[in-house]
């Protein structure tokens, strides 16, 4: 049986939540949705807010998945930027999906707005290869020139080195326009408001199946929703419920860890209260908190294993940015599961017969996935919006339904990234 995650920091440091109810017996609601993190309840808040009746149901606790694991990070764009997607699906459509993540991150700062859920501004992309030199300052040069997008700015050595308090990258951008807030007290924020707004939230209620009547009938342990519309938001972890999306997604690992206080030595690390991430292929991710902690995401993301110390797992890798820190005790260890796709692109389709999914945002979700839940609740009203039809033909392609198969895969996607990270 494999080790359990343990909490994340977010929910060590938050104020115990009230478990919400099992879903018992028979609901009736307009729209059943499915999984409880940013895309789900993100959905289930514009749905209730445009009058619509609303039953979501969520496996475990809410917020207890990537939702509330995660790095916090707010990314421009797609996960793929903007020059992949020219070469493979020309410029008007990759400006047309960078337009959707504009408004994804604009979304997001007004939702985190009402919630009283600080956003703190910009992020810094490092690069550890001088080779990359040229394709970054070809990307900002895009963005700039092509996107309208003059938030960002190309760094050199040493003034990445300035921005992030380390030495150990040669390069990287800033993008003014990014940035990092809490990501359990956002989810937390977007179900309180959901269900402020008339929509019905279960925890602990696995959807289990479905089956079409005329709508749906919806099936969990003790009872079930009849719904006429249903919205799948697990990405791709249904269990199982539902193929479709787990045929086109990957499970990795991740892991984080939070510092104790870093006194003094905060002003040393990313002195502009920014957050940064690497272009190493198993990334490293980082951001301060409001205490002075430093929240660093990294190591070798391994589908199926836990490590027993969590901490001591990334700590090298942490050390490999700030040796500075040598001497801080690390408070807490933890890790989720991030569900990519093969081209790193979510899978976002209309499924017929009235069911919509969305899955694979690939780290990109706390930008993208509240705002692709507001697409998927105007799909549910009917208003068919042309931004989600951006995602329809996207070539996502099929991985293996065996696990034995998968885990395959993802270690080989590992060791290849950590050979090439070394040319």
């Amino acid at each position: 049986m494999l080790r359990p995650f343990p909490p994340s920091w977010y929910h060590i440091a938050a104020e115990p939540v009230p478990e919400r109810p099992r879903l018992e017996g028979e609901e009736k609601a307009d729209v059943c949705v499915v999984g409880g993190g940013f895309a789900g309840l993100s959905a289930a808040l514009h749905l209730a807010e445009a009058g619509a009746s609303v039953a979501l149901l969520e496996a475990g606790r809410l917020g207890h998945g990537a939702s509330g694991r995660n790095g916090g990070q707010i990314h421009s764009g797609q996960r793929r930027d903007v020059l992949w997607l020219e070469a493979h699906y020309g410029f008007e459509r990759a400006k047309a999906l960078w337009d959707v993540a504009e408004n994804a991150k604009t979304l997001v700062r007004q939702l985190a707005a009402r919630f009283a859920c600080p956003v703190a501004d910009g992020l810094i992309e490092t690069f550890h290869r001088t080779s990359d030199a040229h394709e970054n300052e070809r990307f900002v040069e895009a963005l700039t020139s092509r996107y309208g997008y003059d938030q960002v700015t190309a760094l050199n050595g040493a003034q990445v080195a300035e921005a992030v308090g380390s030495t150990a990258y040669v390069g990287g951008l800033r993008d003014a326009g990014g940035g990092h807030l809490d990501p359990y007290r956002f989810t937390l924020g977007l179900a309180a408001a959901a269900e402020g707004a008339g929509a019905r939230l279960y925890e602990t209620s696995a959807a289990l199946s479905f089956e079409r009547n005329g709508g749906f009938r919806v099936a969990t342990e003790a009872g079930h929703v009849i719904a006429e519309r249903l919205i799948l938001a697990t990405n791709g972890r249904s269990g199982r419920l539902e193929n479709i999306t787990r045929r086109r997604t990957l499970g990795i690992h991740s892991f984080m860890l939070a510092t104790e206080p870093l006194g003094e030595l905060a002003e040393t690390v990313l002195p502009g209260n920014e957050c940064a991430s690497d272009s190493y292929f198993v990334i490293c991710y980082w951001r301060k908190t409001p205490d002075g902690r430093l929240l660093f995401g990294g190591g070798e993301s391994n589908a199926g294993a836990v490590p027993a110390d969590i901490g001591a797992f990334v700590r090298p890798h942490l050390l490999r940015v700030y040796p500075q820190l040598r001497n801080v005790a690390i408070a807490h260890g933890w890790g989720g599961v991030i569900s990519v796709t093969p081209e790193r692109l979510p899978f976002i389709r209309s499924l017929g017969d009235g069911i919509s999914a969305a899955a694979g945002f690939s780290g990109q979700g706390v930008a993208l996935a509240p705002y692709i839940g507001k697409l998927l609740a105007e799909e549910a009203l009917g208003r068919a919006p042309e931004e989600l039809k951006l995602y329809a033909d996207l070539k996502i392609s099929r991985v293996p339904d065996s696990t034995f198969l998968r885990r395959a895969l993802v270690r080989l996607a590992l060791l290849r990234g950590k050979l090439a990270d070394r040319m």
